[in-house]
């Protein structure tokens, strides 16, 4: 089953985008308002509202907030029932068996109640998302048995398929191919979520059209509103079975079309928005009242340098000569080459391209999974891959750390060391490196986005202080349909046209897998961003063989084999995971750089009292839990709200890790 690619362009996100998800709320020092609305804008118009066969955030933005699915995350990252009261997992992991609550209503646009929530609603909606080729298939065909047959069209039999109902005991049961420790987390996108069957027939391919009748409810919200390009809007539901912690009495949506960064906090000003992302670089910035602008926490999606470890195409290229070429293509083979890279990058100074010198250091990541994703007893998966590190190469892990937020993995003293073994050996092989002859890596930029220019701009001059010009990035400038080809489109990995690229990627579930199987040689979902092809899509001669092997990606796959085919145990397959991402990043076939969040923003919603699922499944776009207050929070506020949430985050984490 193909699987969906994640990857995102450097350069190709939206303004709104970027601050979509920033500030989650728990405590202020500013008091709660009695103004039971919230104000935000959006960029984009969902093109359908069918839950289970989207893909697009556009789509999860609006239905978390109109559909409940089994089980949700709670604003401590951890998952906690909707509407299955409880669950049970076998002994051996495979199968998961839900009970459902009674007597949850499906309602209409207007609030009436159209027919009771059953189990068999979930067999109805994986069957329509099989039916439909949903986009999200990839999440769960390989996940559960007798799945991807039926959606190949093998098997034309659902009722083969591992998902079962009993209407009258309520409950819903699972079978899985294999243990998935994770599962729960898979069971918060769209795709799992329930559908009444009589209202898919009687709307057929009405169902799920942009329209306040386009779907039933369930869930915290009803839609009142969708005017494209304009506004969208939702009422509380008054029927919802955890009216409780629904706080919003109307959610209000403005369109803004990204133009003019400056309008957000003018809007925000003006009384029309919650919240607004700030943009330092800009001239209005200097009047924004400091004591009031919060940094949010970073994100989950992480960007991250990679080298064209088998480049083939040059169409957009300074090397001139098939000698400059292949002096690049053995330096990017080179360990120590790729690790002096990663040293010499200053990564602060990109980023402050990006938010301002203020905000450099707070995106700085320096892990590809997230160092806090996951826990290992109690403890973020960061430290154990700093460990890992340590053990592998004690002379220079020890001397930086990989935790995020600080720019803690730059040290020129470590990049020139690498650098100087990495001239010793490729001199060995005939290549000499001088300021006259300097090793050339060319970079494709989007030519309209000036932040990326300016950031690529930083990164070349600080490669270029770090070694003293012997080594050089070559910034090429290209407008979007041929940059996109260059760096992100290509199908196959013959057509990457670059030595060196910046692009990002997001998680699908709760497991360092969903970040690290990404470059798998084997099977990995952008390895062919390498320059590699998977041995899956091989057919033939597979030309980057010689590169896989000097650069040790076999030992980077068994490393995935051990960890992937640790079902149960999550604490050893969380340790597995590190010690495979140490490996990774101690070879620098990677360099992490940014995350999306860690941005500035003013906002007059209680900091954290929001759903946070570490940017996985689709509850984190639900407006539950959320509460506004009647004045902008402070600074102080929300550093006081962040350092509780950390602490309630910890506590809970190592309470699930007990069960």
């Amino acid at each position: 089953m193909n699987k969906r690619t994640k990857i995102i362009g450097a350069g190709l996100l939206s303004v709104a985008a970027l601050g979509f998800l920033g500030a989650c709320g728990n405590k202020s020092e500013s008091s709660k308002s009695d103004n039971k609305d919230y104000s935000y804008y959006y960029q984009y118009d969902p093109e359908t509202l069918d839950y289970t066969f989207s893909g697009q955030r556009y789509t999860a933005e609006n239905t978390a907030n109109f559909v409940d699915g089994l089980v949700s995350y709670d604003q401590y990252r951890q998952i906690v029932p909707a509407l299955a009261k409880s669950w049970e997992v076998s002994e051996d992991g495979k199968t998961y068996t839900y009970h459902i609550r009674k007597d949850v209503p499906w309602v209409d646009a207007d609030g009436n109640e159209y027919a009771t929530v059953k189990p068999s609603d979930w067999v109805t909606g994986l069957k329509h998302a099989a039916d439909t080729n949903s986009e999200t298939l990839y999440l769960v065909a390989d996940s559960v048995a007798g799945l991807a047959d039926y959606a190949s069209g093998k098997d034309k039999d659902f009722s083969k398929v591992g998902i079962k109902a009993d209407d009258k005991k309520g409950t819903l049961t699972y079978t899985l191919n294999q243990p998935e420790s994770y599962w729960n987390s898979k069971a918060t996108y769209g795709i799992l979520y329930p559908i009444n069957a009589e209202f898919l027939k009687e709307k057929g391919k009405n169902f799920g059209k942009v329209s306040t009748d386009g779907i039933l409810y369930n869930g915290a919200f009803i839609a009142t509103k969708f005017d494209n390009k304009s506004a969208i809007e939702y009422k509380a539901n008054k029927t919802y079975w955890d009216k409780k912690n629904v706080h919003i009495d109307n959610v209000k949506l403005s369109f803004y079309d990204g133009k003019k960064p400056e309008d957000l906090y003018k809007g925000f000003s003006d009384g029309k928005y919650n919240k607004a992302q700030l943009y330092p670089t800009m001239p209005y910035y200097k009047s924004v009242d400091k004591s009031n602008v919060v940094w949010t926490k970073q994100e989950a999606s992480t960007y991250f340098g990679m080298f064209n470890l088998n480049r083939q195409n040059y169409n957009h290229t300074a090397h001139d000569t098939d000698p400059k070429k292949a002096a690049t293509k053995q330096a990017i083979l080179n360990k120590d080459f790729r690790q002096a890279i990663g040293f010499a990058f200053d990564k602060a100074k990109y980023n402050a391209q990006r938010v301002g010198e203020e905000g450099a250091a707070k995106a700085v990541r320096n892990t590809l999974t997230p160092y806090d994703f996951v826990t290992i007893a109690g403890k973020p998966y960061g430290d154990t891959v700093q460990s890992d590190l340590q053990a592998m190469n004690s002379d220079a892990w020890s001397k930086v750390s990989v935790k995020q937020g600080e720019n803690s993995t730059y040290n020129v003293d470590l990049a020139k060391a690498a650098f100087a073994k990495a001239k010793t050996a490729l001199a060995a092989q005939g290549v000499e490196i001088s300021k006259e002859n300097p090793i050339v890596l060319d970079a494709p930029v989007l030519d309209t986005s000036t932040v990326n220019i300016a950031a690529y701009a930083s990164l070349a001059n600080s490669i270029d202080k770090a070694f003293d010009g012997q080594v050089k990035l070559n910034s090429i400038k290209l407008p979007q349909d041929p940059y996109l080809q260059a760096v992100f489109s290509f199908k196959v990995a013959a057509d990457a046209d670059y030595d060196f690229n910046i692009s990002g990627w997001g998680p699908d579930y709760a497991d360092p897998a969903t970040y690290l199987n990404i470059l798998s040689p084997k099977q990995g979902d952008i390895t062919t961003k390498l320059g590699l092809e998977p041995t899956v899509k091989v057919e033939g001669e597979d030309k980057g063989l010689a590169a896989k092997a000097t650069v040790g990606m076999d030992d980077f796959q068994k490393l995935l084999d051990t960890a992937n085919a640790i079902g149960t145990d999550t604490t050893a397959r969380y340790q597995a995971f590190a010690k495979s991402e140490a490996w990774l990043i101690d070879n620098g076939i990677i360099i992490p750089v940014y995350s999306l969040g860690a941005v500035p923003m003013v906002q007059n919603e209680v900091p954290f009292s929001r759903i946070d699922s570490n940017s996985v499944g689709s509850t984190v776009y639900s407006y539950k839990y959320a509460k506004t207050t009647d004045k902008p929070v402070s600074a102080k506020a929300y550093e006081k709200a962040f350092k509780d949430w950390e602490a309630k985050v910890e506590e809970k984490s190592k309470s699930a890790d007990k069960k």
